[in-house]
């Protein structure tokens, strides 16, 4: 591994003198980190965590988020960007086409990897409204650009008591779910109560006036009767996905391996 080697260098370099302690850190630090005045990324992340650094477009300067881009495309072959808003991601659309892009909500993939991909396992994605699939399709694409098989059902919440249960029918080979859901946030408890599966709750900011942007999904989700249910802030599609990846990780770990 290269960087081993490298990090190898700098160590008998620092034991024999040829540098002091400050210089040995700097050079340690440039192994994992890529830079400027402006930012600071991390380029093994996915290495580390077994979920790649994600790109926060909001509030950036178009100029910043252009530079970042171009350094991780450089340095890594593909890009992970989310909250994107529309004149950031024609930018984007505009100066990297040529890398190839895919799109979820406002998620926007970069590039392709350089090794292929290894299968990771099966997730569920479930959303209580149609509303709320936005959501949903950021953490698809992230999961499958991960090697995950994602399964998803639609439109499944419980303002249809059928509908939950319909829901979970289509997700048989599925080892963990992700459910997105605004209005009250109902959908994820329903379903904890009804499967040992693990359940990720996302609230989306859907629903009508007083608690309508999530607040009163992500309450009544944090308030949840069953047991283990895991609750992200609100909309966090991205979270989603990095909790569900630890998780198939972890399951693929455990797993026999075939001689």
């Amino acid at each position: 591994m290269a960087e081993r080697r490298l990090l190898d260098e700098i160590l008998h370099s620092f034991r024999r003198g040829d540098v002091n302690e400050e210089e040995a850190s700097a050079r340690i630090l440039e192994l994992f980190y890529e830079g400027s005045e402006n930012f600071l990324l991390d380029m093994e992340r996915e290495k580390r965590l077994g979920f790649p650094e994600v790109i926060y477009a909001e509030g950036k300067r178009n100029g910043d988020l252009m530079d970042i881009v171009g350094r991780m495309l450089e340095k890594q072959g593909r890009v992970f960007v989310a909250s994107l808003s529309p004149e950031a991601k024609q930018l984007l659309h505009d100066r990297f086409l040529s890398h190839g892009i895919r799109n979820g909500g406002r998620v926007m993939v970069i590039g392709s990897p350089r090794t292929p991909l290894e299968p990771l396992g099966t997730a569920g994605i479930i959303t209580a409204g149609t509303s709320d699939i936005p959501f949903a399709e950021e953490s698809m694409l992230l999961l499958e650009e991960l090697g995950v098989t994602v399964i998803k059902s639609y439109d499944s919440g419980v303002a249809g008591i059928h509908r939950p249960h319909m829901s979970l029918q289509r997700m048989q080979d599925a080892s963990v779910l992700i459910v997105f859901a605004g209005m009250e946030g109902a959908l994820p408890t329903v379903l904890a109560s009804l499967t040992d599966l693990p359940v990720i709750a996302v609230p989306t900011p859907v629903g009508y006036g007083f608690g309508g942007q999530g607040e009163a999904a992500l309450k009544t989700m944090l308030q949840s009767c069953s047991p283990g249910l895991t609750v992200l802030n609100i909309g966090n599609s991205v979270g989603a996905a990095a909790a569900a990846v630890r998780i198939l990780r972890v399951i693929r770990r455990c797993q026999p391996q075939s001689e």
